[in-house]
């Protein structure tokens, strides 16, 4: 029976973690994707050496577990976790050998006792060339996907329309089922009328705050466009020494007390364009998709079966 690197049990519609999959293929490993569209119908033909465990519905879990366990149980298990969740989640009856965890923080709960890895998104980069004017002074593009926004929704409110309203601000907070809609006025912002993209390129400072998750899209979307980068202290391990490390963004207080102050310190004397331009070099230099996927790989065949 052949053997095959890699099974992936993944979902189809997931960009991010079919790119990091996918890539493994372009480093000259046998592989197969299996995804929630075609599980119901796959049978094993071959054996594998490692499998990589995302697919996590609660109707695939039986699925996948039964295959894990009667055809694979020799396969070294991998986990593979994308989600927003902290804590290492339980998917199969069999130990992983490593968890690939998103959202790794130093409260991160490992029950399992599994090996643990990390990563982000990988975001391709958003710099747009053609823009070469930043007339909008900051900008916060987001959906309210967790309640804890809504104080810096109230924050950013308070300042534009009080000490700061001399500034040019762009921002849009949009629903989200995550949060009552009674909790904040998003009729207090403009509406977007412009592309995200294009705002962001346009904006010399971009603010950030954790939605669902600690490590987000849009950190990436900014350090990429060479937008200033202005939010709290990153609390993923992914991006501090010994893994990916990201410090080219300036900090405020998780109690927003310190966000005017900060504001008013990247518009003196420019200061937004070096802080912008040491982010988009990091980006460039070690947070690409390609630097992303490289460290990711780096980890898995630490524990993969070669």
């Amino acid at each position: 029976m052949e053997t095959k690197d890699f099974l992936f049990f993944n979902y189809s519609w997931v960009v991010n973690s079919t790119y990091y999959f996918e890539s493994f293929a372009k480093k000259g490993h046998s592989i197969d994707i299996v995804t929630e569209k075609n599980l119901q119908t796959f049978t094993p033909t071959c054996k594998y050496k490692n499998v990589v465990l995302y697919l996590h519905e609660p109707w695939t879990l039986p699925i996948t577990d039964y295959f894990i366990n009667n055809y694979f149980g020799d396969s070294v298990l991998i986990q593979h976790d994308d989600t927003d969740f902290e804590d290492v989640q339980y998917w199969s009856t069999k130990i992983p050998s490593l968890v690939m965890q998103r959202e790794y923080t130093d409260k991160t709960k490992n029950p399992r006792g599994s090996a643990m890895g990390t990563f982000h998104f990988p975001i391709q980069s958003w710099h747009d060339s053609s823009i070469t004017e930043k007339p909008y002074d900051l900008c916060f593009l987001a959906n309210m996907t967790h309640p804890r926004r809504v104080m810096f929704a109230k924050k950013i409110l308070e300042l534009m329309n009080g000490k700061l309203n001399h500034l040019t601000w762009k921002v849009n907070i949009e629903p989200h089922v995550n949060t009552p809609s009674q909790m904040y006025n998003k009729n207090a912002f403009s509406n977007q009328k412009e592309d995200t993209k294009t705002i962001v390129n346009k904006t010399k400072i971009g603010l950030n705050d954790f939605g669902n998750s600690y490590e987000q899209w849009r950190t990436w979307e900014y350090a990429s466009a060479g937008t200033a980068i202005l939010m709290p202290k990153m609390k993923t391990k992914c991006v501090t020494e010994g893994f990916m490390p990201f410090n080219e963004y300036t900090i405020f207080r998780d109690d927003y007390s310190d966000l005017e102050e900060k504001i008013l310190y990247l518009l003196e004397n420019n200061r937004y364009l070096e802080q912008g331009k040491i982010a988009k070099q990091a980006y460039d230099n070690n947070h690409t998709p390609e630097k992303c996927f490289e460290f990711y790989y780096e980890q898995v065949m630490r524990y993969a079966r070669q």
